[in-house]
């Protein structure tokens, strides 16, 4: 038996399509990304307990790998302070707490910084209820763990575990149930709850709720006053000791539709709330000064919901779906625009029209907002309409994401209609929906890339030595440079890389601590704007932390932030610098970069080199170390005939061994010169036979002067051929070389396109070398001996005098029949 509150949550639609074929058929997993991609930093893989009582000082237990030396936790939501810190041994470390009482309720994140590294992200829950913890067994419905309504559970779901929780219910009280197990992340955990009578019968479930990702949530109101049953389980009755949860049981707001979504900065909207239960309520909500997301957590009769709903605050004025919108198009009121339009998918087949009035040549982007952010079921599908009922425009999904987006310019004057709908046709009032019409407006923001795949970065910088990591700007609708900020850095930090160029996409982002500084750690913003004479446009850094994938690497479950975390560690026991090039690298060309190795006396530790990027159309050897008790390396790295032009600022990375943990650093920068090769060389076909001897011809035009001495080597000489000339001098003015060639009676025959010429320019400042092809030349066999004996042959001519300029395969043969 199922309640009538299902309908209000539509559990069974709402569940991510794109997840649930993987949880189907059992594919999902969890990768602790930071453990497996980094065995040797600090890891956290548990909290003990997994959630805390706002309003109190608690102790808090982490447990892990490499943690003695812990100094700092970092907390990405306020409300949380540090009293005191206690590594108690590699293993575990202890924290005093104070967590404020109007610490939002919900999901917290940490990060645990070390003298010598810093930790993964974990999760930890923030409550208003008394927490109760489980006590087995707990596994038969005949004899549950009895607890009280309001209460927040603590418990692990093993495997083939099913526990039970008993409350006592008066006639007409709400029961209301949320739990926290795949959100938690520790281990993959795909958790079902079920509200059951005094029969054993449900009166309420709960699989996968889109509300809270692929967690739970159920409410039903007691028609009977007595005892009721919360069954907890993995889904498929797997499980594992790490699979932790917790379970918020009460008579509790919770809110599954906030209407309108959202509103302008410092705006009191009046918001249509709709509860898990089916119960609906109207009241205020102040709305904060400045825009961005909006945490609102609904609190009633003096109790709070367990978390929070995400509201959108933007400069834009709300609209409403009206009554008979669907019946009287006509009737519709005209919306100026920009403008957000919010209503509810109320019912299966429901689809909601609102007319707007558009400008010739006006382009509009038209954003939904339903599964993002809001957590609504609905996957929307918008249409724009002219006046008459044509289709002009339509949107499922945009690049990937649930909800629909359309960039569209209006033909003419006039109004247009825009429909709202979902995909399947569901509805319910919990398919709410936000759509916010306006012109493309400039934003910006920065990401970092990954250094080892899956692993979202942080910055480990020690003592007197620097780190850098690849940050890309996302500009979008309009250009400039930008200067670059660091907000709540640790002190001694600076920012070595403040300034991108307006042609710039990416850009080293190099950080550098002073010797003098103090080992501390912090959440800090970058920042960057463009300059003075851009278009004044500010952004920040975004970070997306996946905890949990599915089949094929699909993010099932992660963590987003909007700080980096930036740890100043303890000095190393070696550092890395470059030889700047005094030589230009061309394109075709190739160059080895010099890299020099300063050890502390006594560490003799081999240290792997990778360059951070390489310019476009630049490739650079991945596999170079400064072996053990060596100081220098070199990296060869090569340009291609596309490669990009212009001065580059570039670093090296170095990984080595540190205190008890694998440690990073870069190079100060070294400015990589690229240019145009050169030399633009031809190179005709070259025909010798077997035995004989010949020449391979090289026309030679400089496309500048080479200001150095100048030699070219042939090589890419087949088997059986041969040069006592591989390399010759070139001159300027001179249009070509001529390498003699002489071939093995057994030569192989054939057409061998394997030719080069290495042209080498010494200056003082070093030499450039730039490599070109393919050359062919094409080996032929002796013509047949006649049957009859010979006469003796008459000594062998002496080689044919080279051409005195370059000969096309039609002359040379021309040539040779003349002859």
């Amino acid at each position: 038996m199922h309640s009538k509150s299902e309908f209000y949550l539509d559990f069974r639609a709402t569940m991510n399509r794109s997840v649930y074929g993987l949880v189907a058929i059992g594919l999902l997993l969890i990768i602790d990304n930071r453990q497996l991609a980094n065995a040797t930093q600090p890891s956290v893989g548990r909290i003990n307990p997994s959630g805390f009582l706002r309003g109190q000082e608690v102790q808090m237990v982490l447990t892990g790998d490499r943690l003695g030396d812990a100094s700092r936790i970092l907390f990405y939501q306020p409300g949380i302070e540090q009293i005191e810190l206690v590594a108690q041994n590699e293993n575990q470390v202890t924290a005093k707490l104070r967590i404020k009482e109007d610490c939002q309720p919900g999901l917290h994140s940490l990060r645990l910084a070390t003298r010598t590294g810093i930790s993964n992200v974990r999760y930890f829950g923030i409550g208003s209820l008394p927490i109760i913890d489980e006590v087995e067994p707990n596994n038969d419905f005949a004899a549950p763990q009895s607890v009280a309504v309001n209460s927040t559970l603590h418990g692990v779901c093993t495997s083939e575990d099913v526990d039970y929780y008993s409350v006592e219910l008066a006639a007409g009280q709400k029961l209301t149930v949320e739990l926290e197990g795949l959100r938690l992340g520790t281990d993959f955990f795909d958790p079902f709850v079920a509200i059951l009578d005094a029969n054993r019968f449900e009166v309420a479930r709960s699989d996968d709720s889109t509300l809270v990702h692929q967690d739970c949530v159920c409410s039903f109101v007691a028609q009977q006053p007595g005892k009721y049953v919360v069954q907890v389980r993995e889904c498929s009755f797997g499980g594992s000791d790490r699979a932790f949860y917790r379970v918020h049981l009460g008579d509790f707001p919770r809110p599954v539709s906030v209407t309108p979504a959202g509103g302008r900065p410092g705006e009191l909207i009046q918001a249509t709330i709709v509860d898990a239960s089916g119960q609906s309520w109207t009241e205020p909500i102040q709305l904060p000064s400045t825009a961005g997301d909006f945490a609102y957590t609904a609190v009633r009769d003096g109790k709070t919901s367990p978390s929070p709903n995400l509201l959108r605050v933007i400069d834009l004025p709300n609209h409403f779906e009206t009554a008979n919108d669907q019946t009287d198009r006509s009737g519709l009121a005209a919306i100026a625009l920009p403008a957000a339009l919010n209503g509810v998918l109320e019912q299966p087949g429901d689809v909601d029209w609102f007319k707007v009035v558009g400008k010739k040549d006006q382009t509009v982007e038209v954003n939904v907002w339903g599964r993002r952010l809001l957590r609504s079921p609905v996957d929307s599908w918008v249409e724009i309409y002219n006046a008459a009922g044509g289709l002009l425009a339509a949107n499922d999904d945009n690049g990937g994401k649930p909800d629909s987006y359309l960039s569209y310019k209006f033909p003419e004057d006039g109004e247009y209609l825009i429909a709202v709908r979902d995909q399947l046709l569901s509805g319910s009032p919990s398919h709410h929906y936000r759509i916010e019409v306006a012109a493309p407006v400039a934003s910006l923001n920065f990401t970092i890339d990954e250094l080892t795949r899956y692993v979202a970065p942080v910055i480990e910088v020690a003592q007197g030595n620097q780190m850098a990591l690849l940050l890309r700007a996302n500009r979008s609708n309009f250009g400039g440079a930008l200067n670059l900020s660091l907000v709540d850095a640790p002190p001694g930090v600076e920012l070595v890389t403040p300034t991108l160029a307006a042609d710039q996409s990416f850009i080293p982002l190099m950080i550098r601590a002073s010797a003098e500084s103090v080992p501390s750690a912090s959440l800090t913003q970058l920042t960057g704007q463009t300059a003075s004479d851009g278009a004044g446009v500010t952004g920040g850094f975004t970070q997306r932390t996946t905890l949990v994938f599915g089949q094929n690497q699909v993010d099932v479950w992660g963590h987003d932030a909007n700080v980096m975390a930036v740890n100043l560690t303890e000095k190393l026991p070696f550092s890395i610098t470059v030889d700047q090039p005094q030589v230009p690298l061309t394109r075709l060309g190739i160059m080895l970069l010099v890299v020099r190795a300063v050890r502390q006396e006594g560490y003799a530790e081999p240290i792997s080199l990778r360059l951070l990027y390489t310019p476009g159309g630049v490739s650079a050897s991945g596999s170079v170390r400064i072996e053990a008790n060596q100081s220098e390396a070199r990296i060869p790295i090569t340009a291609n005939h596309q490669a990009a032009l212009g001065t580059f600022p570039i670093t090296v990375l170095a990984i080595a061994k540190g205190r008890d943990a694998e440690a990073w650093c870069a190079s100060p920068f070294i400015q990589l010169e690229i240019q145009e090769p050169y030399f633009n060389l031809q190179f005709p076909k070259s025909v010798i036979t077997q035995g004989e001897s010949g020449f391979v011809t090289i026309g030679v035009e400089a496309a500048r002067p080479p200001e150095g001495q100048v030699e070219m080597e042939l090589v890419g000489l087949p088997a059986g051929a041969g040069t006592e000339q591989a390399k010759l001098a070139w001159t300027e003015g001179t249009p070509q070389l001529n390498y003699p060639v002489l071939l093995a009676a057994d030569a192989r025959v054939g057409q061998h396109q394997t030719l080069a010429i290495k042209a080498t320019i010494s200056r003082a400042g070093g030499r450039i070398e730039q490599v070109q092809g393919t050359g062919e030349l094409q080996i032929v066999p002796q013509p047949p001996k006649p049957a009859a004996e010979m006469a003796a042959a008459a000594p062998a001519p002496a080689p044919a005098a080279p051409p005195t300029k370059v000969l096309t395969r039609l002359e040379q043969l021309r040539q040779s029949q003349a002859r």
